[in-house]
């Protein structure tokens, strides 16, 4: 009697969409796994489940699919700054810049690969990423000398500091602590956030003290101005925070008189008495 024969279930057929999502998740896991250098071909067309010539139908190679990758993560700073341009440049606007450039590359393993690659590698790919940041960091740091100019800060090389030392950090976290900070600690992190603000407060707080105490005629110390203005800002919350609480008290009070009216009714209690003993009408 013949064997009979084992016939293997057809794999469904996939669309382009879904071809092309498949071969950049997988290039995302080898990416995270490996690397941008040493994540091969072989392994994201495994880990995408097609055939090699499906892949390389549609790239010439594999330095052409990262070049197309990795658009996606030329402007990554420029998204940051396209947010803070809605902020007058100032201290807490400086610091708040610098620490989501730190958390976006806390949170992000692929721009920690990419800038990994641009170090290790010279290409095509990893300059045109790196000359692109460098003109949207430049705008940057012209957004706020423009606005505060003096001759004995240089806010340009600060920043180049801050960022470079940034990039180094979140590169070198999994091998060692840099002075004893580990960044991937919630304590790490916060002495790095708190590092962020002073040095902002020294680069512009001169800046925004005279401007403050010029607004105020010079009646007033920059001092006791924002000293004056977070007592004000903590009296609004109290009190909004107060007629909210009687709102909902009054709220709770008005059901609970209508649930008791409705039980009353219920017992045969006449509306005359509910109305002007529960209801207070």
């Amino acid at each position: 009697m013949e064997s009979e024969k084992v016939v293997k279930p057809r794999r469904p057929r996939r669309s382009k969409a879904d071809i092309e999502e498949a071969i950049y998740k997988a290039a995302l896991y080898q990416i995270r796994k490996k690397g941008f250098s040493l994540a091969l071909v072989t392994d994201i067309v495994k880990r995408a489940k097609i055939e090699p010539i499906v892949f390389y139908n549609r790239y010439k190679n594999l330095r052409e699919f990262y070049d197309e990758f990795v658009k996606e993560y030329d402007y990554w700073l420029a998204d940051i700054l396209r947010e803070h341009k809605e902020q007058v440049p100032t201290a807490e606007g400086y610091s708040n810049l610098i620490e989501r450039l730190l958390n976006k590359l806390l949170d992000d393993e692929i721009m920690v690969e990419l800038l990994r690659w641009e170090v290790a590698e010279g290409n095509m790919t990893t300059e045109r990423t790196a000359r692109l940041r460098e003109i949207h960091a430049m705008e940057f740091s012209t957004m706020h000398t423009r606005i505060y100019q003096r001759d004995d800060i240089d806010v340009d090389a600060i920043t180049a500091l801050l960022v470079a030392g940034l990039y180094y950090i979140i590169l070198h976290k999994d091998r060692s602590t840099i002075s004893g900070i580990d960044i991937r600690t919630v304590e790490g992190k916060r002495r790095l956030v708190n590092a962020i603000r002073q040095l902002s407060v020294l680069i512009f707080g001169q800046e925004e003290d005279e401007k403050l105490e010029a607004e105020n005629g010079g009646n007033v110390t920059a001092h006791d101005y924002r000293h004056n203005f977070e007592n004000a800002c903590r009296e609004q919350i109290r009190n909004d925070f107060r007629d909210h609480i009687e709102e909902l008290i009054r709220a709770r009070s008005i059901a609970d008189r209508n649930l008791i009216a409705d039980k009353l009714r219920e017992e045969g209690v006449s509306a005359d008495i509910i109305d002007r003993c529960v209801l207070n009408k």
